[in-house]
């Protein structure tokens, strides 16, 4: 521990010990005028002697018994130069000033841009994007009236939203239909992430919308279809559309799934099918039914001897489904209604492109399959998902029902 610095004069007859002052202070005039005050020391924690420039007398000695009560209290510490104590002022007025908060649209769009597109699938983006066209409308300036910031956002404020919400659809294509519980839920799981994001970014102390609860949401009926019409929809769909049908009707797979699917996805030698779920964010090998290769050594022949025409080869690296206009497809849902129309199904609410999911997963079951192996196949990460096919097809719920007699006694 650094110890003040006492140098003592020769001790002479009739006088006393006096102690020598902690470091000195000596001045100096240039040649503008200006006079300046300079207070050196010897650092032991340096081992070297040290000096700061003042603008006056009085602030050179009070800085030296400063730095002599330190040493004495033991808490001397080697003082900053001018320029750290420029920028330790800088940063305490700065941590003094009342912070900028980011208005909650600004902020959502930014975080939305810049962290959620590099990691959520393209289905998650679609669901961030549909919330903040709706935030711009309701949080935005509107009338006069300025943004809404991210502090001002309370449970109060959300609850006006999902009312204002139920009344006003903002999607950019599709039947009109009106909201439902389950895209307001949306909305409100979007609507905490992003403050969740401000509160890990330093804009707010806590999310003021964590652990509110969210509009319970009616469970929709799962359609699906039956084997009968499954063939007729394979038999009747359009030619270009026709593999892509086989392959979800017989591997349960989602629409992105299959849209992404790739040539060198395919092994035709193992009967597999190399599958990236977005949704969950992982990867699995799923087999391949007779029916689906077939379908596919089909189209690939087809798609082999067209670019052989035009002196070209069929790339690894290229998508496996293509529209009609040679293009991966994007959006199925027109040749999904061509499809149904052509089979005689259309007009059935609820029948869209995922009651293929929801008709491999119940005819899978209805053959004794296991629900641990068709949580698998499906991609699913919880097993309470899979099991709700397996309540929906229950033969023993069935036979209990059918069992149940409820008859008046008889009077004898």
């Amino acid at each position: 521990m650094v110890q003040p610095i006492e140098k003592s004069a020769p001790e002479k007859p009739g006088r006393t010990k006096r102690r020598r002052r902690f470091g000195r202070v000596t001045t100096r005039k240039w040649p503008s005028g200006r006079r300046t005050w300079r207070a050196t020391w010897v650092c032991q924690v340096e081992r070297r002697r040290m000096s700061r420039s003042f603008e006056s007398e009085k602030e050179a000695k009070d800085f030296l018994a400063e730095l002599e009560r330190r040493v004495i209290s033991r808490a001397y510490e080697v003082p900053p130069t001018i320029q750290e104590a420029v920028q330790q002022d800088a940063e305490v007025a700065a941590a003094a000033r009342p912070r900028e908060v980011p208005t909650f649209v600004g902020y959502a769009e930014d975080v939305i841009e810049r962290r959620f597109a590099a990691v959520l699938s393209d289905g998650a983006m679609g669901v961030q994007h549909a919330a903040l066209r709706a935030w711009k409308e309701f949080f935005g300036p509107k009338g006069g009236r300025r943004a809404v910031r991210l502090d001002e956002i309370t449970p109060a404020m959300l609850l006006d939203y999902r009312a204002w919400r139920a009344g006003h659809r903002n999607s950019l294509g599709g039947p009109v239909k009106p909201i439902s519980p389950r895209t307001i839920n949306a909305d409100h799981a979007a609507m905490c992430r992003i403050l969740n994001e401000s509160v890990l970014d330093g804009h707010l102390d806590k999310n003021p919308i964590a652990g509110m609860k969210k509009l319970r949401e009616v469970r929709r009926q799962r359609r699906y279809l039956t084997k009968e019409e499954l063939g007729t929809l394979i038999a009747k769909c359009p030619e270009h559309f026709r593999p892509f049908v086989v392959t979800a009707a017989y591997t349960g797979a989602r629409k992105g799934e299959l849209t992404r699917l790739r040539w060198s996805d395919i092994d035709f030698e193992s009967g597999k099918i190399a599958l990236y779920r977005p949704k969950v964010g992982n990867a699995d090998w799923i087999d391949m039914h007779p029916a689906v290769a077939a379908e596919l050594k089909r189209l690939k022949a087809s798609r082999e001897e067209k670019l052989r025409e035009e002196d070209k080869k069929l790339a690894p690296a290229e998508h496996v489904f293509l529209s009609r206009h040679g293009t991966p497809f994007v959006e199925i849902r027109r040749s999904w209604v061509l499809a149904l129309k052509a089979a005689g199904l259309d007009g059935r609410e609820g029948l869209t492109p995922h009651a293929l999911r929801h008709s491999f997963a119940t005819h899978y079951l209805q053959h004794g399959g296991a629900v641990t192996d068709l949580q698998q196949q499906l991609g699913h990460a919880e097993l309470a998902t899979t099991q709700i096919y397996a309540a929906a097809i229950s033969g023993r719920r069935r036979a209990t029902v059918m069992a149940l007699e409820f008859e008046a006694p008889r009077v004898v």
